[in-house]
């Protein structure tokens, strides 16, 4: 039982981080001129190269993991609204059974990017886990309103 959580938690980890990689970039909310928007931008793909390269480490078993953890929570300082860092550290809460952690994170996720599927799902996930059902009922009623065709909706109905 234990083997399979930790599988299930590391092929989460797994998922979001391929997901993460994936994800398009988001620009600039204020443009003021196209160098402000440059800058932003490349302040965004080097704070997302942060990012990638703990989780390249993390997945590799490179130096310390707290190491990776703490160079994502620094793109955090720098940018607290940074999806992809807000969403990692939610995924590896979540795996790690941190799950009020893991609900901070994720509701962070969905302010920043109330159309992140997967946000919806470890946050469900972790409101179950952590004993508070009903708050994990609204959140599985508010993702299956807003996606109806979406990813989990089969995952929520046999929640």
């Amino acid at each position: 039982m234990a083997k399979k959580n930790l599988l299930i938690s590391f092929t989460v980890v797994l998922l979001a981080s391929a997901l993460l990689y994936l994800a398009p970039r988001y620009p600039a909310t204020e443009k003021t001129s196209s160098d402000n928007q440059n800058q932003a931008s490349t302040k965004t793909d080097s704070l997302d190269a942060i990012v990638d390269q703990a989780l390249v480490n993390l997945q590799k078993g490179e130096g310390s993991p707290m190491e990776s953890i703490m160079a994502i929570r620094r793109v955090l300082e720098t940018d607290p609204n940074h999806l992809k860092a807000n969403f990692t550290l939610g995924a590896l809460s979540f795996s790690t059974g941190q799950y009020d952690r893991a609900v901070e994170r994720m509701n962070k996720v969905l302010e920043i990017a109330p159309d992140t599927e997967e946000a919806y799902k470890i946050l469900a996930d972790a409101l179950h886990k952590s004993g508070k059902s009903d708050s994990a009922e609204t959140v599985i009623k508010t993702y299956l309103a807003k996606f109806p065709e979406g990813q989990f909706v089969q995952d929520f109905k046999n929640f």
